[in-house]
């Protein structure tokens, strides 16, 4: 038998590709693990990222719709449901449902994008789309089957976003920030869309109107060419500011002064205050030739309050985005507990996280929390913001001893 001449470096041993596979697996698999055990939630949002990479621009599916203001009678026909049922803020929209609102009735709806709709008296509606994609795309469609709505739509965060609203055999094509109004009467022979602030389009077969801010776009019949015009412009408000708290000690004596810009062929304005934000009821209706208004024995609530241009034709401008102002009165030592204790800016929505007494009702910016726990911990979304700038959240809480407490933090949407 021949010694073996080899050198150490000459002993081999043959190792297969899918045994480096399976090491090479082996270690990987322990890596992860080593890394989601130490950061947990860092692993699991690039685990996200990279499974919506994938997806590609397909669809997650429908979400759900919400009301955030309910006045009056208005019901809902769920898609697979025989008959109407009356609405509360816990019915989820989706897909299919069906809104009706009676002729005292009027509703805000929001969307997944953070469009808003006003549906207001003897108006029905369908939602035809709220979903989002795999890109985070969204795409919001309503059908507005007879009577009037007034939206605004949010800012989108991903191109290709979309918002339409459908009514007789026309489609409005909405852009992101832009609110607008829809008056749909087949009866008699009223088909319009308004644009206030933005831009949109209608579209009815091959013809496209493009329209801007303070346009309006309509039609008489189903085959009647759509006509063009200019409407006149709301004045823009400036006192009491939007979310501005009043307190005083006597808020029945409080003189409460409010004040807009003049606005440009404009003879008179309609000035109207509610408690109200879908203004269901008035607590001033009043037509001024100035650009100010007075009002005193007020009593301690949250007020809304808009105007309208009217012009020497007495044919009226679309409302002025509301405002809103808190009415308090300034008690000599507060005993209610209210305490915020984190503020979170998701875009144009703002979270709200605080504590108040348990039992207490609370609101936020005039929309009422729904959920305020046994502890009284509460944590609510506000609707969007109307658009960049400074504003103020207003937190309202009230005991059954009649005792109220506002706070207010600012914000900055940009």
């Amino acid at each position: 038998m021949s010694a073996d001449r080899r050198g150490p470096w000459e002993h081999w041993t043959t190792v297969s590709y899918s045994t480096v596979f399976a090491i090479g697996g082996g270690v990987l698999v322990l890596v992860l693990v080593g890394l989601y055990l130490m950061f947990p939630q860092a692993f699991q949002n690039a685990l996200t990222a990279i499974t919506s990479s994938q997806g590609g621009a397909a669809e997650t599916g429908p979400s759900t719709a919400r009301f955030i203001n309910l006045d009056g009678t208005v019901k809902v026909r769920k898609r697979n449901a025989g008959q109407f049922v009356t609405a509360d803020y816990r019915t989820p929209l989706e897909e299919g449902d069906i809104v009706q609102t009676g002729s005292d009735g009027i509703t805000r709806i929001t969307f997944i994008d953070g469009t808003t709709y006003v549906v207001k008296s003897d108006t029905l509606i369908v939602i035809e789309a709220n979903t989002t994609a795999a890109n985070r795309a969204t795409r919001v469609a309503v059908q507005v089957t007879s009577g009037a709505v007034d939206l605004s739509t949010g800012s989108w965060e991903v191109p290709g976003s979309s918002s339409e609203v459908r009514f007789e055999n026309a489609v409005a094509r909405m852009q992101q920030n832009t609110r607008a109004g829809v008056r749909q009467d087949a009866r008699g022979g009223v088909h319009e869309l308004t644009v206030s602030e933005g831009q949109a389009a209608l579209a009815r077969g091959n013809e496209v109107v493009q329209l801007g801010p303070y346009e309006r776009a309509s039609f008489r019949a189903a085959d009647a060419p759509i006509s063009r015009d200019r409407v006149l412009a709301p004045p823009k408000l400036t006192r009491p500011r939007n979310l501005e708290p009043i307190i005083s000690p006597d808020p029945s004596q409080e003189v409460v002064r409010f004040e807009w810009e003049p606005v440009e062929q404009a003879k008179s304005y309609r000035f109207r205050l509610s408690t109200s934000p879908l203004f269901a009821s008035v607590a001033a209706d009043r037509q001024v030739t100035t650009t100010n208004f007075t009002a005193r024995g007020l009593a301690p609530a949250d007020y809304y309050w808009t105007v309208r241009a009217v012009d020497a034709k007495n044919s009226e401008s679309q409302e002025s985005e509301p405002n809103r102002f808190t009415l308090a009165m300034q008690p000599a030592t507060e005993q209610l507990l209210l305490v915020i204790d984190n503020v979170i800016q998701h875009g144009r929505v703002i979270e709200v996280v605080g504590r108040t007494e348990p039992g207490a009702t609370v609101t936020i910016n005039a929309e009422s929390v729904s959920i305020v726990g046994a502890d009284g911990r509460f944590r609510h979304f506000t609707s969007p913001l109307p658009g960049p700038g400074a504003h103020s959240i207003t937190v309202v809480s009230q005991n059954r001893r009649g005792e109220v407490v506002t706070r207010t933090k600012q914000v900055i949407v940009k």
